[in-house]
């Protein structure tokens, strides 16, 4: 066993009190995260020295199951199955949330108040988020307690907490003369489908979004917890004949395990890997071939909208050229080789879309686009949050737009989203 693999482990046993316990089996597992760094997960079984032994396929009571980062030894997730534990119950907390909250601060060194805070409570779990002095933080991290009387039975730890060396420091300062502009951007209609009356409805609604500090732009979220490497296209995929060629899927293996000794050696991640012109070229090349193959009668009608690396391989979606409003449109995912871009396997949701094929279309809007936000603007709200900014490797304080209400463009009614 490799030495480091070795310290990592003798590092669990002793620091959670496993003397009686024996490691079963392990895996390493590699993840990538927001800040385009990779980890490396060593996933370990640890069982009771007194357990039955006699069915492998049984897991014994008191089963400690724990995900470490190999490099840093941080813990990622601790487990004890059916409420049970030989662990040294001193290195473990009560059921009370202050001892829980000492216990965290000690495993990981966060700082209660500074680092994260309380978002809900239970009886029997307590779920933490990523906070700076009670401000959330976007890209954003979660902990998650659960508990069998006065036991731990689960910790999990996921996504970012960052440290006060990363908080550009500045008081929330947007104000409504600069939020309405960029409010009013963001209402957007959008066709919803509504299963009882199976109709598509036209609804006026505030898309969730974030605004600088000083009013002078809009960040997508989506574009901030963006984990992997993307580009973004706007390419309509034309052709004169179609090819007559059979696609032969091909198995897909999304397994993150990866091997000792890539683990050690610390490789990047592939889904870090720049995405080059030339990738992006052949990449486009190939998404004709294949719809010229699959979806024959549909030159012009498709676009390649982004590329992106996930699971050690290419991706390329595809969408409609010419979209509606509707809030499930079509869309079809190739998964690629990302050495010689062939297309293996692919998805197309067009199955999804056949649910909804006998709805009655949507209704001319009655409403414009100023009347339904007047009706939304006392609903808006807007949370301070600092965001991660790459550029200069901080985050800066922000704005988040968003609304819980739409309007119902038919009718003009204020409606909770959530309930439709």
């Amino acid at each position: 066993m490799k030495d480091q693999l070795k310290e990592a482990i003798i590092h669990t046993s002793e620091t959670f009190g496993l003397d009686n316990y024996y490691l079963n089996r392990h895996h390493i597992f590699r993840e990538k995260n927001n800040f385009h760094q990779t980890n490396y997960i060593l996933n370990m079984e640890w069982i009771p020295n007194d357990a039955d032994k006699t069915d492998e396929d049984h897991i014994p009571s008191g089963t400690t199951i724990i995900d470490m980062e190999l490099h840093t030894k941080t813990l990622k997730r601790i487990v004890f199955t059916q409420g049970t534990s030989n662990a040294k119950e001193e290195l473990y907390p009560s059921s009370d949330s202050e001892s829980i909250i000492e216990w965290i601060e000690g495993i990981t060194g966060y700082q209660y108040g500074h680092q994260f805070q309380i978002s809900h409570q239970e009886e029997d779990a307590i779920t933490f988020r990523a906070a700076v002095d009670n401000v959330g933080v976007i890209p954003s991290g979660k902990m998650e307690v659960e508990l069998e009387g006065d036991m731990m039975t689960l910790f999990t730890i996921d996504g970012v907490f960052p440290s006060e060396d990363k908080i550009i420091w500045e008081p929330f300062s947007l104000t409504s003369d600069q939020v309405e502009p960029l409010a009013m951007d963001q209402c957007k209609i959008t066709e919803v489908p509504l299963e009882e009356q199976e109709i598509w409805l036209p609804v006026y609604g505030i898309e969730k979004t974030i605004i600088t500090n000083d009013g002078s732009r809009t960040i997508p979220v989506e574009a901030v917890e963006q984990a992997g490497v993307e580009v973004k296209l706007d390419t309509v995929l034309e052709w004169d004949e179609p090819i007559k060629e059979a696609f032969e899927r091909a198995e897909i293996d999304l397994s993150p395990e990866v091997t000792v000794e890539q683990a050690i050696a610390n490789e990047p991640h592939p889904d870090l890997l720049p995405i080059t012109e030339e990738a992006q070229e052949k990449s486009t090349e190939e998404a004709r071939r294949f719809l010229q193959r699959e979806f024959p009668d549909e030159s012009s009608q498709l676009k390649l909208t982004s590329l992106l690396r996930e699971n050690g391989y290419l991706i390329a979606n595809l969408e409609p050229v010419d979209s509606g409003n509707r809030i499930i449109e079509r869309k079809i995912k190739l998964v690629m080789d990302d050495v010689n871009f062939n297309v293996l396997n692919y998805t197309d949701n067009n199955v999804v879309l056949e649910m909804f094929q006998f709805y009655e279309s949507a209704e001319k809007p009655t409403i414009s686009k100023d009347e339904a936000y007047k009706k939304l603007y006392e609903h808006i709200e807007v949370t301070p949050v600092y965001v991660y900014d790459p550029k200069i490797e901080s985050y800066i304080m922000c704005g988040m737009i968003d609304c819980a209400y739409g309007v119902n463009a038919v009718s003009g009614e204020v409606i909770l989203l959530k309930e439709m």
